[in-house]
């Protein structure tokens, strides 16, 4: 699902289930474990190169770099994303202090289209 270039991935193990490709995921509760967001604009850890069909799954994590995202709203390309719910679909901010979890470098029209991201964490 990578969109060329260079991303730093990071293998974790899926907690809690299922997790799809192309969505954010944050730490889980053992430190090689990551799982959907607790809500929206929590911290991620980075955005899924491929899913886990089960709890316990190695899934590979893009944490910087670029890769294909899933939107929860429409983004235009240089919004800044965060995480959009308990889903890990992303969505467009501009609110001070957010936990951003990249910049958007193509446009997604509507929640569930996928969209090219570049991770790079940081405040908003």
């Amino acid at each position: 699902m990578g969109i060329g270039g260079t991303e730093i991935v990071i293998t974790r193990y899926a907690e809690g289930g299922v997790i799809g490709q192309g969505l954010a995921v944050m730490k889980g509760t053992a430190a090689n474990q990551v799982k959907l967001p607790t809500g929206a604009g929590v911290r991620a850890t980075g955005v899924t190169l491929l899913g886990a069909a089960a709890a316990g799954e190695a899934i590979p994590i893009v944490v910087a770099g670029p890769t294909q995202a899933i939107a929860g709203g429409a983004i235009n390309p240089d919004d800044f994303v965060k995480v959009g719910g308990t889903n890990g679909r992303l969505v467009a901010t501009t609110n001070a202090n957010d936990e951003v979890v990249g910049r958007a470098l193509s446009s997604a029209g509507t929640n569930g289209d996928e969209f090219s991201l570049l991770v790079q964490a940081h405040k908003y």
